[in-house]
């Protein structure tokens, strides 16, 4: 097969196709972000690097089978301010070279993506131009992420893949070591006097629970709760009963300036390794807004404890039991001696709370020890279903924000994968 791609990024396209099993002959890409090609050209040194869409002649892949892009979506994302609306602007301009490349080329299939939550009139005037309707599909089904991307393709056959029930637990990484600085938990609370519940307590959450799998391998449907305090935290699981995916759960929020102020910031919020990622976010700012904040346990992270008042340390097994557990006091005494030598400070969860500042909250964690971080690149890359190391030899700044603009590998091998069957 010959393969025009546009926007191509880390070449996300090329490693689906591998893992669809449909063979390339040539491969052709035009991209302009000098860290993005880097890591396409490591891993596909064979791939034609064109540069930028806006100077390209497509007439010269006449003949080619399959032309894939995504152009970039930061120009019309609800998480940009001031977005655009109309098919107006730079996002209009940039998706038009995906359509002139289309008629120039004459591929015969085609397959553009971008965010699904663009406004509707762009995504009415981008099935006008391409002559189908989107497919929604929630990278959820395959990976450990959320993130629901529209897909146009003139590729017949296309249906939802199956809920594979993963988990972002299934992805965590054991030994990594963190050189950043911790972050004071800020617990999340729950009142409600129509469950007359007393002391905050409330039934386990569903995402600690087993997944039920039926004797065709997919999941059974997901049972869910949600219970919500003000525009401060969520706890609790949400549930999209179409497609039976877990949403991220939300279980409070970081110590910081923005929050003690009212304002919710995606950077501060804290995730449970129980449900999926937030999608990630190549434009994102600092401490988590790349990648989410989560409350990961001790077993995934090589750390020995080091109580600060009793100067008693032990260890943790990957089983997530302590060995010569001694002299432990509140979970906010404790911190966590990570392989490198740095500390972060560990919540002990027990019956479905935890302690911070000598009281106890309601907090959507099975029982265990926690530190709260962001995810790693390689623990990015797996979310994108990518192999481990495949964006290695750039920064970790450079490896977020490619990964973040890449596709999910395994939903367009799904796809794709309807090719064969023409």
């Amino acid at each position: 097969m010959k393969v025009l791609s546009l926007f191509d990024g880390i070449s996300c396209g090329m490693a689906a196709l591998e893992r669809a099993g449909i063979p390339v002959e040539k491969y052709v890409a035009f991209e302009i972000d000098k860290y993005a090609i880097a890591i396409s050209q490591k891993n596909y040194p064979q791939i034609k690097q064109r540069g930028n869409v806006l100077e390209g002649d497509f007439t010269q892949y006449k003949g080619f089978d399959l032309l894939i892009g995504g152009s970039p979506c930061t120009y019309w994302s609800i998480a940009k301010r001031g977005r655009e609306t109309t098919c107006e602007g730079l996002g209009w301009t940039l998706f038009q070279e995906y359509v002139r490349a289309l008629k120039e080329s004459g591929c015969r299939w085609f397959l553009y993506e971008n965010n699904y939550s663009i406004h509707k009139d762009i995504k009415t005037a981008i099935s006008l131009a391409l002559g189908v309707e989107p497919i929604m599909i929630n990278s959820a089904l395959v990976s450990a992420q959320s993130r629901k991307r529209c897909y146009w393709t003139n590729i017949p056959g296309v249906v939802q893949p199956a809920d594979r029930g993963i988990l972002l637990r299934d992805i965590l990484e054991s030994g990594v070591a963190w050189r950043e600085k911790g972050y004071c938990l800020r617990a999340s609370y729950y009142k409600s006097s129509a469950a007359n519940i007393t002391g905050g307590h409330f039934s386990a959450p569903m995402a600690a629970e087993p997944l039920n799998i039926t004797a065709d391998g997919k999941a059974q449907c997901l049972r869910a709760s949600c219970h919500k305090d003000g525009i401060r935290n969520l706890v609790g699981n949400t549930v999209d009963r179409r497609t039976c995916v877990a949403e991220p759960v939300r279980i409070g929020t970081i110590e910081n300036a923005a929050a003690d102020q009212g304002h919710d910031s995606k950077q501060y919020r804290v995730y449970s390794p129980e449900g999926k990622s937030t999608t990630l976010c190549a434009e994102g700012g600092g401490v988590g807004a790349k990648t989410g904040l989560y409350a990961c346990p001790l077993w995934a992270d090589g750390a020995a404890f080091r109580g600060r008042d009793s100067g008693c340390a032990y260890e943790i097994r990957e089983d997530g039991k302590s060995n010569a557990l001694l002299a432990v006091g509140h979970a906010s005494r404790l911190v966590a001696m990570l392989p490198d030598g740095i500390t972060k400070p560990v919540y002990e969860v027990r019956c479905g709370q935890v302690d911070i500042g000598e009281k106890a909250y309601p907090i959507n964690l099975p029982d265990g020890f926690y530190i709260i971080r962001k995810l790693t690149p390689v623990e990015c890359e797996r979310l994108q279903t990518l192999p481990d190391g495949y964006t290695e030899g750039v920064s970790a700044t450079q490896r977020y924000k490619c990964l973040g603009n890449g596709w999910t590998v395994d939903v367009i091998a799904h796809i794709l994968r309807s090719v064969i069957l023409q």
